[in-house]
């Protein structure tokens, strides 16, 4: 891959800008943009790789969160008190 597609900003109202430069080792599941390791955000639930302004609109989705704990490839039931 390239370079970072992600553009960084200086102040508020975005006068100064300048892109990343970085190395790209990853793209968003999302956009399609190259991202470098410091630019690419990975969801804790579904494991995916996100630009941080994708993985903002991907939180607001619901997940499928899976019913019963899996530990070590094993189901673990949980006791009742």
């Amino acid at each position: 891959m390239s370079e970072c597609e992600i553009v960084m900003v200086d102040g508020f109202e975005g006068a100064n800008s300048y892109p990343c430069g970085l190395r790209a080792n990853d793209r968003c599941c999302d956009c399609g943009a190259v991202l470098c390791e410091r630019h690419s955000d990975i969801c804790d639930i579904c494991q995916e790789i996100y630009c941080s302004m994708c993985l903002l609109f991907h939180m607001d989705q619901p997940h499928a969160k899976p019913s019963v704990p899996v530990r070590n490839g094993e189901v673990t039931r949980r006791r009742r008190a």
